[in-house]
């Protein structure tokens, strides 16, 4: 067995993974706006890139739409990342951890919403300091962005609380 024939037998291997991993992918419909969101701000970049470099006349607007989709889109997909519960984290501690797990998920999730919580209040506050400023380029308030923010935030709330009844309704349970 050569190295060529090495080569070729890594690459399926490869291949094998990547095609089983596309198959367990569990996208759906709720997949949909962030997956619209990644596509318009795909656009946007594209716009930016082309008229910034290619015709050398940079649209003013493209740089904060950008820097907009993106605050967006991080809230948006971060409530997908909470339902399916993969947010990076350490997963050694996973293993370190292991009969403490149920404590050590509750305490993330209790802490997350305690995060999550003042980060809405403080967004609401500078939603009413703020309400009458206008976007540099863009002729909307800031406010609109900060509301989509606010919802994205409030359920991302929610998804704590049901997340946080599951495991203590979980726990409570008897074992059979």
């Amino acid at each position: 067995m050569g190295v060529d024939d090495k080569i070729d037998e890594l690459l399926e291997a490869q291949e094998r993974e990547e095609a089983r991993h596309l198959d367990e992918m569990d996208l759906g419909l709720r997949d949909a706006p962030s997956l619209l969101l990644f596509a318009i701000l795909f656009i946007t970049v594209f716009l930016q890139f082309f008229t910034r470099y290619v015709l050398n006349d940079s649209l003013s607007f493209t740089e904060e739409l950008a820097r907009y989709l993106l605050i967006i889109l991080t809230f948006v997909a971060g409530i997908r990342c909470q339902l399916r519960d993969s947010h990076i984290r350490l997963e050694f501690l996973d293993d370190w951890a292991a009969k403490y797990l149920g404590a050590l998920k509750l305490f993330a999730l209790t802490l997350g919403l305690i995060f999550f919580s003042v980060s809405a209040w403080s967004l609401w506050t500078l939603i009413n300091r703020t309400w009458y400023q206008q976007m540099i380029s863009l002729p909307f308030p800031k406010y609109y962005l900060y509301f989509v923010v606010l919802a994205a935030i409030a359920i991302t709330i929610a998804v704590h609380v049901w997340q946080l009844y599951r495991l203590v309704a979980d726990r409570k349970e008897p074992k059979a």
